[in-house]
């Protein structure tokens, strides 16, 4: 949970972007791998692994991403408009990487939408393919552990968390949008779930995926396929 000026589509500052994507380079040939990037955004992950020299796709829910998407990538890299359970009729098969980062499983809030998602992640999954997700839940749950957030304000009073009564979901309020005295989300507020790993590993078990393994110097998690 970072605290930068904007959280949707730069949850993570440059330095610990770099990080996350060196930990992709890792798992990827020297170049010419293809990668899915699934909630690509502006191309923060995407634009550095194209200059790379790796054939990329974004998908994206938010069609105004495009333009930035393709300049990040130096019009290598291909956009296209879809959601996370289903991409793209047009997106074939075959990845060496799938990329689930920054915020986009938060967006996820019911289980079978989940394990929906993991099982459209991995039929498009190479053989010896790894999927690459943010690592949310360590980071998250470590905050709230801390007591950090027991009065639902960061320490510089420029961010909030408001929870949903029950369930651990919540909204994020920045800047001008911090208001103590509305202790409840808004209708216009976008919710999003902090799941825990458990619950992360197990959707992506009903499918052909491992556990995940953590790699807190690249702030996510790598899911291999399951040994057959």
């Amino acid at each position: 949970m970072t605290t930068h000026a904007e959280h949707d589509q730069a949850p993570y500052d440059e330095e610990e972007t770099a990080a996350q994507v060196e930990v992709v380079l890792e798992h990827l040939p020297e170049t010419g791998a293809r990668v899915l990037d699934l909630g690509c955004g502006a191309g923060r992950i995407g634009g550095p692994l194209s200059r790379a020299g790796h054939e990329v796709i974004g998908v994206d829910v938010e069609s105004a991403h495009e333009s930035a998407f393709l300049a990040a990538t130096g019009d290598r890299g291909r956009f296209v408009v879809g959601d996370l359970v289903g991409p793209h009729p047009t997106v074939e098969g075959g990845f060496d990487a799938v990329l689930l980062l920054g915020n986009v499983l938060m967006t996820v809030r019911e289980p079978a939408v989940l394990r929906a998602v993991f099982a459209a992640v991995e039929s498009v999954l190479a053989s010896d393919g790894v999927v690459i997700a943010d690592d949310f839940p360590e980071a998250g749950w470590d905050e709230i552990g801390a007591g950090r957030w027991a009065d639902g304000l960061d320490e510089s009073g420029t961010m909030q968390m408001v929870w949903l009564p029950g369930d651990p979901e919540f909204v994020v309020r920045l800047g001008d949008e911090v208001d103590p005295d509305r202790p409840t989300p808004g209708p216009e507020e976008r919710i999003l779930r902090l799941w825990s790993r458990r619950e992360l590993d197990d959707a992506a078990g009903f499918t052909g995926l491992g556990r995940a393994r953590h790699r807190p110097d690249g702030l996510v998690v790598v899911h291999p396929r399951r040994p057959t």
